[in-house]
């Protein structure tokens, strides 16, 4: 779900996964990560073209609340996630200088408690990856990478029969 985080004292738009923002994954244009997200649920084709046509918002959240799940998708949600929010900024030069420019704590709080703790922990790790070499913590990369293997880990044996 939606929402900019709070960094530095202020709401940063481009942290919001509604925020319109196109950008091309694996040669199909998407207009938000939370489209792409949406998109990324889908088995049925004809479900896909719907959810990636019904926008940026609300309405790709609802239309991806309604399709049959793929069977893997309570592993690969979180990097999904990931994979839609970093060719956002990648695609996104503005976006993505926005987000580089800050350097507090982000706090997401408009979303599932879910949400709030991966978005954040996805969008400081894309914070990282996308300074300049010299600038980044390697650390906190190493570290967030880790838990999102354990949690994908966790996640192998789920099955969602949608």
């Amino acid at each position: 779900m939606g929402g900019p985080a709070l960094i530095d004292g202020r709401l940063v738009n481009a942290t919001d996964n509604f925020h319109k923002a196109n950008f091309v994954v694996d040669g199909i244009s998407y207009c938000s990560s939370e489209n792409y997200f949406q998109c990324v649920k889908c088995i049925d084709s004809e479900e896909r073209e719907h959810v990636r046509m019904s926008g940026p918002d609300w309405g790709a959240w609802r239309a991806g609340s309604t399709v049959k799940l793929r069977p893997d998708w309570e592993k690969i949600k979180v990097r999904t996630m990931y994979t839609g929010c970093k060719s956002k900024y990648k695609q996104n030069p503005d976006l993505k200088a926005e987000l580089t420019s800050t350097k507090g704590e982000i706090k997401f709080n408009a979303s599932a408690t879910f949400w709030c703790l991966w978005n954040e922990k996805i969008t400081t790790l894309l914070r990282e990856e996308l300074k300049e070499p010299d600038q980044r913590n390697e650390a906190i990369i190493n570290d967030i990478w880790h838990q999102i293997q354990k949690y994908e880990e966790q996640n192998d044996l789920v099955t969602c029969d949608g």
